[in-house]
Parts: structure tokens; C-alpha cells; sequence
């Protein structure tokens, strides 16, 4: 349901600030934005859709507003000023001889709030907040420079089309829940993420239907959250299976998403329930803990958006998914005002985004703080989920928001054909859309200066595929090393020998073009983060030899930066000349090209 000040105060609710909340945050700028947007929507009303949408505020059933407090605040600061220009605003501001809006355990901005209303601001000095004070007098100066004759119309527009819908939260939330609630809302004072005003714009056309979609929106923004954990009797994996087949009223009828009916909260499995087994239960919530989307939920908007259009759109794709253009590729590919508006495509953008949310929980590695995890309902000791989430890691690393998520859409044309697909269906097709979308070039091509550095991720998942095989006489120590490699955003092409070693080396180049050919060739490169870079620049062979055993002989923890500098390291292990950089780039390139005919 729309709120607006007036349905507010006819229904004499009233509001309080908990006592964890941040004090008020806003600045004179964010206020003025706000004042020249309401204005701007006053001059141009039409009488179809005056409504100027603040967002949404979250509340508890006992009227504490969790999100919203820096918005509902200055609600209160425009009705202390307009309440002389429209008396409907002064019914707002108070209800029942309170304050409509109350800070729970501070008095002092209780009382300051009660002289603004009053007009007795400047004789409560000492108990000045600044920050109200400030977006007060702004709104009394906006006022005071507007056409006398506009005053009145204005401050009465705002009272009945200021717009903002409220979610209340289930009953059973903990003041330590509420907080941790609160913390993940951020209501930090920082104005509204263009996805929270796109979510108000968009969906606020979708009639009876908004509250239900509004609760689904902000299931969906918050990626980092798995949409489907284990409850109470539940086959979690058969769940799943529905899910991604089902549309979005079937989802709420069977309650297929955690957190859409309040009774889903209660359903979880208690310690007295548990089953007794001899072997460890694969716990779901423990695998994917600390766990986090692979794409942000701006970037998921744009994906999906771009996949409803057939990916064709008439800008360039730089353009097209920039999270900063957010609002307005929107309102230019699904519009969310005005005559162009089509509920039906919003419904059809909805349910195309819940697929691809469940899309991304399911079918698709999540990033931890020491790797990637991948369920699938499979055992994770399973060698076809292993490798399949090492080549989404490999895909993961080596693709982001400057080269738009190339895997995203090719893991949707598996999803829309069968549901949750098996592995190695999956990896099948993974794996052939990437060697179309990357042809072998010429190994000329991966010299240093290059675009190479997707060929750099490519061959260590062929390294580490391989292992067994290739590492079939080396220590434990060693195969473990190579058995735990993760894939990471290395950007780095660092010379394996450099041009000039800082210390002593027995490889020295000489001033040739076939020198500085073989110097810059890919057999002479590794692929490493920048930090090592920076520590062994200019270093000789010999020192990151040293480096590489370092890992060996177990003095240095962590995966190692790169199986390319492994295999150099095992292979050549006392020698580095102009030889062993010719037979290790001649035999890497082949690597490279049975990865792809494999």
C-alpha cells in the first residue's frame, strides 16, 4: 500500500527510532536534491501519477522503524516548515499530543524536534542537533524563494503525493536481530542506491500486486543471502528443482523462498528434531557461509534486463552496464513511467530476475574469503562438481563488470533448458561457449603487452585438470600445492627473466630483436597479484625459484599465485636460458590447444 503524510496522520501512526540507529545523517545537499525534485514534479504534474516516491521504510509490529529514519526525519523537518503554509501538515507532525516521530532514549533531539514543530528552535540552543537544524533552515529558505502564489499548492502537493510504501518485519525478531537487520540496510544517512529508487519506480506500476513484489525485490538485493536454505521436513534439493520452474506466484502459494510468509521463520529445523547418524550431515548453511554473490545486484539488473531485450540494444555495451546509468537505461528499456509503461514487461523482468537470482545460488560458484564454493545438490568430494567449479572460477576471475559477466548469460541458456542442469552437462557447456568466445590465437599474440591474460587462467585449469598425471612423481607436499590452486584476479604479466636482474643471474639478454622477441614470448611470462609482482620485480630466475619453494617445503602457506611458475619451477629447476624458454612456450601453447580440443 502507498503511504503518503496524509494517509499517515488520518491513521494516526505513530513511530519511534530504536536506540541503535545512527543520529541523523542527512546534509543541506541531499535536502536541496530532494526540494528541487519535488518542485520539478509539482511544476509537471499530470494528474496520472503525481506521486513522488521517497522509497521504503522498513517497521517493526511495534512501529520502530528499522530503514527509514533519515527519510521519515525529514518528512518531519518539511512539516515543521510547511505547517505555515498548510495546516493539513501540523495533524502530521503531531498525534494525540506526542511527536509522530520519536527518538527512543534521546531526549535531547525529542525536545529539540518538539521546537521546531513549535517554531522555538533558536531558543533551545543547547539542545541544537545540527544536522536537523540545517536541513530546517534549508527547507525555510526554499520556501521563503518560492512564488508567493505556489506556496500554498506546494506544501500541500507534498502532503498528499510524497510517496513511500512500509514493510513490516515479522513478529520474533531479537533487538540483537534488529541490529544486525538495521547494520545490512545501511541506513547511514547516504542517499538511496540507484537500485532502491529503481525498485519504488518500477514496481510502484504494478497496481495491486506492489507490497508482494516490493517483499520479493528485496529478497533478490540481497544477493550475499541464499534465497533457498534447509527448513523444517524439507528435500531442499527438490525445492530447488520447483523453484527454477516455477513463476512467481507459484513461489509464494508454495513458499519456495526463505522469508516470503512469516511463518517461514518458525520452520526451521531445532536441535530436538535432528535425526541421529552415524557420518556428518552436509549442512548447507556452514558450506555457504561467508559466502557472496558473484555479481552485485546492480550488475544482476543490467544482465537481466539485457537478456530480456534479446541482447540488442541501441547504445554500446560499455554504456549499456554502467550500474551509474542505472535509472535512466531503464527508463529508456523498460520504462517505469509515464505513457510507455508496460506492466507486463515489468512482470516479465521480474520473473526473468528470480530465475537468474536462484540461477546464480545454485548453479554457480559463490566466492568465500580462501576460495569458491559449489553446491548443486552434489557431495563435495565429487570430481565432476570439482572441476566444474574450477572452470567457473577460471571464468569468474578472468570476466567482471568491465567485460559485463560474458558466463552470465551462458549459464541462463542452460538454466531456461533444464532447470538446475547436471555438472557435467554444465562444464560441456561452459566450456564450449568460452572456446567460441576465445579462439587460440597465434603465439605471437600472447607476448608481453598483449591481451593475454585470459590464456594465462586457461592454462592453469588445464595445469591443474592434468595434475595427477603431471605431477605423478612429486611430493605430497607439492600435489597438495596444486590440488588446493584458486583462481585469482591476477593482473600482473610479470618476465619470468627479466631484462635487467637487480641481483646476479646466469641469464643475461643481449640487445637483438630475436632476444627481445624470446624475452617478451609467452614462455618467458607468468601471470601473478601485483603485490608479488612489485617484490619480485627485476628479481632473477634463481630468487623466484627460491620463491616457488618456499611453497614446496611448506615455509609459506596460501595458494600459489600461479601453476604456470609451478611447472617452470619443477621442470627446469636449475636452468633458465633461451633454450628451456623455447621448449616450456612451445609446450605450454600445446597445453593450450588440447584444452580447447579436449
Amino acid at each position: 500500500m502507498k503511504y503518503t503524510p496524509n494517509i499517515i496522520a488520518k491513521n494516526n501512526m505513530l513511530y519511534t527510532i530504536p536506540i541503535y540507529q545512527r543520529l541523523f545523517e542527512w546534509n543541506t545537499e541531499n535536502i536541496v536534491t530532494l526540494l528541487e525534485d519535488l518542485k520539478k514534479k509539482f511544476e509537471h504534474r499530470d494528474g496520472k501519477d503525481d506521486y513522488y516516491y521517497i522509497g521504503m521504510l522498513t517497521s517493526t509490529k511495534n512501529n520502530e522503524l528499522v530503514d527509514g529514519q533519515q527519510r521519515f526525519t525529514v518528512m518531519m523537518l518539511l512539516g515543521c516548515v510547511l505547517q505555515d503554509y498548510c495546516e493539513e501538515w501540523t495533524k502530521f507532525l503531531i498525534a494525540d499530543n506526542k511527536l509522530r516521530l520519536e527518538f527512543s532514549s534521546r531526549p535531547s533531539d525529542n525536545k529539540y524536534l518538539w521546537s521546531l514543530v513549535e517554531h522555538k528552535g533558536e531558543e533551545n540552543q543547547s539542545l541544537e542537533n545540527l544536522k536537523m537544524k540545517n536541513g530546517y533552515e534549508k527547507i525555510r529558505d526554499f520556501m521563503q524563494n518560492m512564488k508567493e502564489d505556489s506556496k500554498k499548492d506546494f506544501a500541500l502537493y507534498i502532503f498528499h503525493n510524497l510517496c513511500f510504501f512500509i514493510s513490516n518485519l515479522p513478529e520474533g525478531y531479537s533487538p540483537k536481530d534488529l541490529n544486525k537487520y538495521f547494520e545490512r540496510m545501511n541506513t547511514t544517512g547516504k542517499n538511496l542506491e540507484q537500485h532502491e529508487i529503481l525498485k519504488v519506480k518500477l514496481l510502484s506500476n504494478l497496481d495491486n500486486d506492489i507490497n508482494k513484489y516490493m517483499l520479493l525485490w528485496n529478497k533478490l538485493a540481497d544477493v550475499d543471502t541464499l534465497l533457498i536454505r534447509k527448513r523444517k521436513d524439507e528435500n531442499i534439493a527438490e525445492i530447488k528443482r520447483q523453484a527454477l520452474k516455477a513463476d512467481i506466484n507459484t513461489i509464494f502459494s508454495c513458499n519456495l523462498i526463505n522469508g516470503l510468509k512469516e511463518d517461514a521463520y518458525d520452520s526451521t529445523i531445532s536441535i530436538g528434531n535432528l535425526e541421529m547418524s552415524a557420518s556428518a550431515p552436509k549442512n548447507e548453511r556452514e558450506i555457504n557461509k561467508d559466502s557472496r554473490c558473484a555479481i552485485s545486484f546492480p550488475h544482476l539488473l543490467l544482465q537481466v534486463l539485457y537478456r530480456k531485450l534479446g541482447r540488442k540494444i541501441n547504445c554500446s555495451v560499455n554504456d549499456f552496464f554502467k550500474p551509474s546509468s542505472l535509472l535512466s537505461i531503464f527508463e529508456k528499456y523498460l520504462p517505469y513511467s509515464g505513457s510507455n509503461v508496460n506492466k507486463d514487461a515489468i512482470k516479465e523482468f521480474m520473473e526473468m530476475l528470480v530465475r537468474a537470482r536462484l540461477a546464480l545460488d545454485i548453479c554457480f560458484i559463490r566466492p568465500t574469503e580462501y576460495g569458491y564454493t559449489l553446491d548443486m545438490n552434489l557431495d563435495e568430494d565429487n570430481s565432476v562438481l570439482r572441476k566444474l567449479l574450477m572452470f567457473q572460477s577460471m571464468l569468474y576471475v578472468s570476466s567482471s563488470n568491465y567485460t559485463d559477466y560474458r558466463w552470465f548469460n551462458w549459464l541462463m541458456d542452460e538454466v531456461d533448458e533444464h532447470g538446475i542442469p547436471d555438472a557435467e552437462g554444465l562444464y560441456t557447456a561452459l566450456k564450449h561457449n568460452a572456446d567460441e568466445e576465445f579462439p587460440l590465437p597465434p603465439y605471437e599474440q600472447l607476448a608481453y603487452g598483449g591481451d593475454n591474460r585470459y590464456w594465462f587462467w586457461r592454462l592453469d585449469f588445464y595445469i591443474w585438470q592434468h595434475r595427477k598425471e603431471l605431477f605423478e612423481k612429486e611430493s605430497p607436499e607439492v600435489k597438495d600445492i596444486v590440488e588446493n590452486y584458486v583462481f585469482k584476479r591476477n593482473r600482473s604479466i610479470e618476465h619470468i627473466a627479466p631484462q635487467k636482474p637487480q641481483s646476479d643471474s646466469k641469464m643475461k639478454w643481449n640487445n637483438t630483436k630475436e632476444d627481445k622477441t624470446l624475452r617478451d614470448s609467452f614462455g618467458n611470462l607468468v601471470m601473478i597479484s601485483q603485490g608479488l609482482n612489485s617484490s619480485l620485480k627485476n628479481e632473477s630466475y634463481e630468487v623466484k625459484v627460491a620463491h616457488v619453494k618456499s611453497y614446496c617445503n611448506g615455509s609459506k602457506s596460501g595458494s600459489i599465485e600461479s601453476l604456470k611458475l609451478l611447472i617452470v619451477h619443477q621442470f627446469y629447476p636449475d636452468r633458465w636460458d633461451r633454450e628451456t624458454i623455447t621448449s616450456h612456450g612451445k609446450l605450454m601453447y600445446e597445453w593450450l590447444r588440447k584444452s580447447i580440443e579436449e
